[in-house]
């Protein structure tokens, strides 16, 4: 069974139509709609990270479901298509800097340290420390504000 892919929803939209966590999150840097910029890449994929770290994620239908592997695998193959038709040469390691993390992340129980592991991403990928604390504290308020 192929995976069905709406590039639209996540990337193209100037409001996103979805009211998934990780897109809410992540705000644009330029005036074009959509993920344009290498910069909002990296960011997109971090949220997704910082998503998966309780557990629980936010749908395209706004109901909170558990972030399951297939999921994650889901919206990492939007991101690898993204990356794929847009930054050709950079993508590949953002796309296994969140595997790696994600890996990691699945195999730690404390959230404090899950937390840290995810700044942790975020400096590799070179995102300030503040910025990846806001874009934790957006994708966890949609979860948890109800």
């Amino acid at each position: 069974m192929t995976r069905t892919y709406f590039p639209h929803i996540y990337f193209e939209a100037a409001v996103p139509k979805t009211r998934d966590s990780v897109t809410r999150a992540v705000h644009e840097l330029d005036k074009k709609t959509g993920v344009t910029s290498f910069e909002e890449y990296k960011r997109v994929a971090l949220a997704q990270l910082l998503d998966y770290i309780d557990g629980w994620t936010v749908d395209h239908r706004g109901d909170v479901v558990p972030f399951t592997v297939k999921k994650w695998q889901g919206r990492t193959l939007i991101l690898i298509r993204l990356g794929k038709s847009r930054f050709k040469k950079k993508y590949q390691k953002v796309v296994d800097t969140i595997n790696k993390y994600r890996r990691r992340i699945a195999k730690t129980h404390s959230l404090k340290t899950r937390e840290k592991l995810g700044m942790k991403a975020a400096k590799e990928l070179g995102i300030p420390e503040e910025e990846a604390k806001e874009i934790l504290r957006k994708v966890r308020q949609r979860k948890f504000s109800r």
